[in-house]
């Protein structure tokens, strides 16, 4: 993009257009070179303090779609430990391949799928808060863990909350180390790529607060 804003201003010479290039020139230079990326990431990744263990066992077990295998892995064990818990796949379809061989592996690490109730409908965090809150109409006293990827809990508990549930955050795929964060620090497409993830969920942390579908900014404990 900041070739094609060049191009235009060696064309039309505008000064808008030149420094639109060069902002642009400049952001592509910081996100490639310098770890932005993770320390946006880092505040999403541990924003909640993980504690494996609750003096309360889960009513349900909640993962979403998108989590990878990470999560699959974590569904197998949760199963185990919490073996009267109900198991929620929210965003997964039978009928989809990448999902058929989710669940696959969910029985070939141990897990029960005659367990699982499927909710294949959500596209958005949103929806998975919204279609899960009416399949499961969670109760006040309701304890629920939500297995997601880290960076994704802020957003996933806001938007849960706001749902009616109360849930403990089981994150998985931590791209970042809470004691040495910037020790994996790569630059180029890389950075480019953890840059891109972090800004994702910042601007949707914004955006789901504005529309009211998180129960605040940052959510938090």
């Amino acid at each position: 993009m900041s070739a094609i804003a060049a191009f235009w201003a060696v064309l039309r010479s505008p000064s808008y257009v030149t420094r639109l290039a060069a902002a642009m020139a400049c952001g592509l230079v910081i996100g490639t070179f310098t770890p932005i990326g993770i320390a946006l990431t880092v505040p999403l990744e541990y924003r909640f303090a993980f504690s494996p263990s609750d003096s309360q066992l889960p009513d349900g077990i909640i993962l979403l779609g998108g989590s990878g295998m990470e999560g699959i892995r974590a569904m197998s064990v949760l199963s185990h430990d919490y073996p009267k818990a109900r198991l929620i796949f929210s965003g997964f379809s039978a009928t989809d391949p990448g999902d058929e061989y989710r669940l696959k592996m969910f029985a070939l690490l141990g897990g029960d799928v005659t367990r699982i109730y499927m909710e294949p409908r959500p596209r958005t965090t949103s929806e998975d808060a919204l279609y899960a809150a009416a399949l499961l109409k969670p109760k006040p006293g309701d304890k629920w863990l939500l297995v997601t990827s880290a960076a994704h809990v802020p957003r996933a508990v806001g938007c849960f909350r706001v749902a009616g549930f109360q849930v403990r955050p089981y994150p998985v795929e931590f791209r970042t180390v809470q004691s040495h964060p910037f020790a994996g620090f790569v630059p180029g497409t890389r950075a480019l790529h953890d840059l891109d993830m972090a800004a994702k969920e910042w601007i949707g942390l914004i955006a789901y607060r504005l529309m009211g579908k998180t129960d605040a900014l940052f959510p938090g404990h």
